[in-house]
């Protein structure tokens, strides 16, 4: 429903919501929100990537896209997960002879922070994201084929069957647009495609990590949270800190809250010295080891562990403060950064999920709040007015403030 509201700020009313359960379903149309009963069969839980759910949830969404595709309408088709900031349809419109736009898991804004265009040649060679595509009306021959090896291959992943037709036939190099022809049609001719640009079209690495967008000091028109490490409650967390997510009234009025100052010796977040650049980062050869890294990590998850006791045992919800990570994470062994990826160290705005394992937390909302909680203007002037300053504790022994 939040990114339904997302649509309604825009005042963007073209659009229809696909509910895969009928319970879902009832609960759009409960609200008001267009809404179609696709009635997948598959769990009301989370999908779990790589799973049977997930590889059929595959097939379901080829068949929409091409159905969508079959009404001469061109059409954006986004994951739940992937939020609308911006109206895209103005920077579609730019580019009339594009087909296929397609995000990406490329993690370098190929033209830089000063280029809003589609990414150059090389943004082609990473995996494309299907979470976010606009297809035009000309493009059912695309779409169809891409269905047709969905369904003859049920146990592979639709996204890379997807970049596998695309580029089907594809040659050439990218136009005065950064377009490239790739599927070649049946009856001659070429799909144009593009690759949107990483920081304004965003993963959940480029925007949460790279912090692309903050740097060009603009606004994404879309925020994916792909590169999370929570399962469903993750994203819905880092969601939560860059403001995005809307809950209900009363997750932001109370009952109480609990915040303190974190302890961060700049010994442990700038282990091996050297020169601080502007953004507080540091050359990649003056990066934490392992070790360092996890000497910073585990001083702040004492403070967290007493900041959770103190507030159960003074009957409030913790907020979270801001966490800082000498190293990225990722699923794969590397030396402090994704491969490849423009996140430079150490992350002073580093993403809970990195830290804390708030899928095995289950319900975190009784527990805790992000630390942009007193940021958001969703949370009551009443709230972030009404303070009460402890003071005495120890450094070492965890909050020294509460609220």
């Amino acid at each position: 429903f939040t990114l339904v509201r997302h649509l309604i700020a825009l005042q963007q009313p073209h659009y229809l919501v696909g509910a895969l359960d009928d319970e879902a379903g009832r609960g759009l149309q409960a609200r008001g929100v267009p809404t179609f009963f696709m009635s997948s069969g598959l769990t009301t839980k989370d999908y779990g990537w790589g799973t049977k759910n997930f590889r059929e949830l595959g097939l379901h969404k080829v068949n929409l896209v091409l159905e969508l595709a079959k009404t001469g309408v061109d059409c954006l088709t986004i994951d739940a997960d992937a939020f609308i900031l911006r109206d895209p349809f103005p920077y579609f419109r730019k580019l009339p002879e594009a087909e296929v736009l397609t995000s990406s898991d490329h993690l370098v804004a190929t033209n830089g922070y000063t280029d809003d265009g589609l990414e150059s040649s090389s943004g082609f060679s990473s995996a494309f994201n299907i979470g976010y595509i606009f297809i035009r009306a000309s493009a059912p021959e695309f779409v169809q084929q891409w269905k047709e090896a969905c369904f003859a291959n049920k146990d592979a992943w639709d996204q890379v069957l997807f970049a596998s037709v695309l580029r089907r036939g594809g040659g050439g190099g990218v136009d005065e647009h950064r377009l490239k022809p790739l599927f070649k049609k049946a009856g001659g001719g070429q799909v144009k495609a593009g690759v949107l640009p990483v920081s304004l079209f965003a993963s959940g690495h480029t925007h949460f990590v790279s912090r692309m967008a903050h740097l060009m000091r603009s606004t994404p028109y879309m925020v994916h949270t792909t590169f999370q490490y929570g399962g469903a409650q993750g994203k819905r967390h880092r969601l939560r800190e860059g403001m995005m997510w809307e809950d209900a009234p009363e997750y932001y009025s109370g009952p109480d809250f609990l915040t303190y100052e974190l302890d961060l010796p700049r010994a442990l977040v700038y282990p091996n010295g050297g020169t601080v650049g502007s953004d507080g980062t540091l050359p990649f050869d003056k990066r934490a080891s392992v070790e360092q890294h996890f000497a910073l990590v585990h001083h702040q998850l004492a403070q967290v562990r007493n900041g959770l006791a103190l507030a159960k045992a003074t009957g409030r919800i913790l907020i979270l403060p801001r966490l800082v990570c000498g190293l990225d994470r990722w699923w794969a062994p590397h030396r402090g950064i994704i491969p490849g990826s423009a996140a430079r160290l150490p992350l002073l705005d580093c993403p809970a999920d990195h830290v804390l394992d708030v899928e095995r937390m289950g319900k975190v909302e009784p527990l805790l709040r992000e630390h942009s909680f007193l940021c958001n203007p969703r949370t009551p002037a009443s709230v972030r007015g009404s303070v009460a300053q402890l003071a005495g504790a120890r450094p070492e022994a965890g909050p020294a403030a509460a609220a």
